[in-house]
This record gives structure tokens, C-alpha cells and sequence, in this order.
């Protein structure tokens, strides 16, 4: 079974779990959270003489943010993750006859080399390649789940378990920050 046909158990029915490109964005979409949450903290603490008012102007922007986040998590899965993915499933098939999770990290590899070329852009590079290889190895661990006819994880427990970390974030870096 491929990526695409990951969650179909037979004709016309579809299986419970989630599409590999809908968990790559739910993991880059917790990761683009927690990245806001840890800046929205740090923002606070660098502004000691804040109105009590002024926190709350950045709810207003969650919205734009959102649309944001979705955008650059579409992108990301569709540009960078799905392709890693693929490229390491089809590199393990060819040289072992199966697929393992530590084809993974090689296979993301290849999209960050022209960053590693210029200096000032080691980075940036870096920090693309973590950002993509918690949703790679996702979409892997959904692939090879349904590949075996196993459940699949669905998008709603990583985004449950996800604004429980984010929560965690703002609350812990709030208290830190207040302290």
C-alpha cells in the first residue's frame, strides 16, 4: 500500500485514522504553536512595564497567525515531508526490501543541502530540518501503521496533546516570566 492509499481498507471504505499529509500537518501545525507560545512568552519578558492590556492584543492576531501556520504547514508537507518520506520508503525498498523509521533523517537531508552552502544560512537550514523531521517520522509511523491494516493515529490526539503542550508553555513560561 502506498502514501496515497494509507487508511483505505477495501473498495470505498475508508478506514479510521488519518491521511499521512493530515498528520504531517498537525505535527507542524503543534510545532508552529509551541514555536508562538514560546515567542509570545519571551515577549513578555523582555517588556517589563507592559499595560495588562497589551497581552491580550495579540489574541487579535491569532486569527492572521493561524492562516499563517496553516499556510507554511501545507507547504511544508507538500514540498518537504511527503517527498522525504517517499524518498526514504522507495531508498529502504530498494537496498533492504522493507522500510525502517532511520531511513528518515537521510531522506530529509537532501532539502536543506543548499542552505548548508552558504554560512549564513546554517541556521536556518538546521533548524528546517528539525522542524520536519517530528512530522516525517509521523508520517512514516501512519504509513507503515497502515500498511500493516493496524489503527492509525488520528490528527485529534496529536492536536489534544498538543494545545495541552502549548498550554503548558504559556502557562509555566507566564509564571516564569510574572515571577
Amino acid at each position: 500500500m502506498s502514501m496515497a492509499t494509507s487508511g483505505v481498507t477495501g473498495e470505498g471504505a475508508v478506514g479510521k485514522g488519518a491521511a499521512p499529509s493530515a498528520v504531517s500537518m498537525a505535527v507542524l501545525g503543534v510545532e508552529g504553536a509551541m514555536l508562538c507560545a514560546a515567542l509570545f512568552v519571551v515577549a513578555l519578558g523582555r517588556r517589563p512595564h507592559a499595560e495588562p492590556w497589551e497581552p491580550g492584543g495579540a489574541l487579535l492576531f491569532s486569527p492572521l497567525l493561524f492562516l499563517l501556520l496553516l499556510f507554511a504547514a501545507t507547504v511544508l508537507t507538500v514540498a518537504y515531508v511527503l517527498p522525504a518520506v517517499a524518498l526514504a520508503h522507495w531508498t529502504a525498498r530498494q537496498l533492504t526490501g522493507r522500510t525502517a523509521w532511520w531511513w528518515i533523517p537521510p531522506a530529509c537531508s537532501p532539502w536543506v543541502l543548499p542552505g548548508l552552502a552558504v554560512p549564513s544560512w546554517h541556521l536556518a537550514a538546521l533548524g528546517l530540518y528539525a522542524a520536519v523531521l517530528a512530522p516525517a517520522l509521523a508520517v512514516h509511523h501512519t504509513v507503515v501503521r497502515a500498511d500493516e491494516g493496524r489503527p492509525v493515529q488520528p490528527c485529534a490526539a496529536i492536536l489534544t496533546w498538543g494545545t495541552l503542550a502549548v498550554l503548558c508553555v504559556l502557562v509555566g513560561g507566564g509564571i516564569v516570566v510574572a515571577g
